[in-house]
């Protein structure tokens, strides 16, 4: 097994010439560090950027965040999706400003007790804002240590930890260096070894792991033979008493009428992207049948897939949180709202 004192030199080396320039990494404010990895869980960091600071513009103090409602929150956080994590950041601030004199604690328990903040979160913000020892560890970094040492996933986390309390003192620039690494050049779809600062010590490549895995590798199974990548989007034609809901885009997005829905996750059934996506849209909980319809089009590098479900709503109301209206539509005045061409079979189907 490589011995950590072999893992972190090289490894923060590459980093000091491979940095990513990110707005969250300039600052050891532990709001701001806060408000980044919430809105980066399950979201790209391109995308967070712009929502980062368009975020800290509106609320640029733990306090003026606890001072607002949702409504106030909603119009920049509006396009981002995952709305329970904004409504989980306003109630922690809250929290913050009431019970912890508008500080966040430095303990890693502490900070877990606070809405929406899980192992991963409160390892960053310990490590990002107060630079204590502690690995976040996410999905790039389990793999880039389970590749480095040859370990199953379980004995990630305590070669983890000994690694981070040999080098205290670099805990920031170790996370980050770590999350870079695994996404720029040991990555799930490819392991580009001859360009890794660490390969002179990996198991992985190494023992020959690597080659194994590049020689056995399945063809990517969501292409066409067109080579265009595949993206599921499960659409849910909820109905009650004969009429079915209908939701209208925000201007930026083109402004036509829409059935709420969202595109799948990596690992997700059409039925359970399509209970989240309504949860998070219209804060709702739906039952969803098996889709009646699944529509295919081209559109650039993609082939896009519909699947059309009937759902109903089992609790709540919905709630208006990423559109700019909602109606129940009756099929007798389907032809009054303009949708996307690609719906109009599931339109006739209805």
């Amino acid at each position: 097994m490589p011995h950590p004192k072999d893992f972190a030199p090289p490894l923060l080396k590459w980093y000091d010439a491979n940095k990513r320039n990110l707005p969250w990494r300039k600052t050891q404010n532990p709001y701001r560090i806060w408000v980044s990895e919430i809105m980066l869980q399950q979201t790209q960091v391109s995308r967070c950027i712009e929502y980062y600071k368009n975020f800290l513009k509106k609320f640029p103090t733990l306090r003026s965040l606890a001072k607002a409602s949702w409504r106030n929150v909603l119009p920049v956080w509006r396009g981002l999706g995952y709305y329970r994590r904004g409504e989980n950041m306003l109630l922690a601030a809250k929290i913050l400003v009431a019970e912890h004199d508008a500080k966040f604690p430095q303990d890693n328990r502490a900070l877990q007790k606070l809405p929406g903040i899980g192992p991963y979160t409160a390892a960053a913000i310990a490590s990002f804002a107060f630079n204590l020892p502690e690995p976040a560890i996410d999905t790039n970094v389990k793999r880039v240590l389970g590749r480095f040492y040859g370990c199953p996933e379980k004995g990630v986390e305590p070669r983890a930890r000994s690694i981070f309390r040999k080098h205290a003192h670099d805990s920031a620039e170790l996370n980050h260096a770590l999350m870079d690494l695994g996404s720029a050049l040991c990555t799930s779809r490819k392991a580009d070894c001859e360009q890794c600062p660490l390969a002179k010590g990996c198991d992985y490549y190494q023992s020959g792991k690597r080659d194994q895995w590049l020689a056995q590798r399945p063809q990517k199974t969501n292409t066409k033979r067109s080579g265009k990548t595949v993206m599921d989007v499960g659409c849910a034609c909820i109905h009650r008493d004969g009429h079915y809901l209908f939701a209208k885009r925000i201007k930026a997005k083109g402004g036509k009428w829409e059935f709420p829905g969202g595109k799948r996750e990596q690992g997700e059934s059409i039925r359970a992207c399509l209970k989240r996506e309504i949860q998070e849209e219209l804060g709702v909980e739906v039952s969803v049948r098996p889709a009646f319809l699944v529509e295919e089009f081209v559109e650039k590098d993609f082939t896009w897939r519909l699947h059309f479900c009937r759902c109903q709503i089992l609790r709540g109301k919905p709630q208006c949180r990423e559109h700019e209206r909602l109606e129940w539509v009756s099929p007798l005045n389907f032809s009054k709202y303009p949708m996307p061409k690609e719906n109009k079979r599931a339109l006739d189907k209805l």
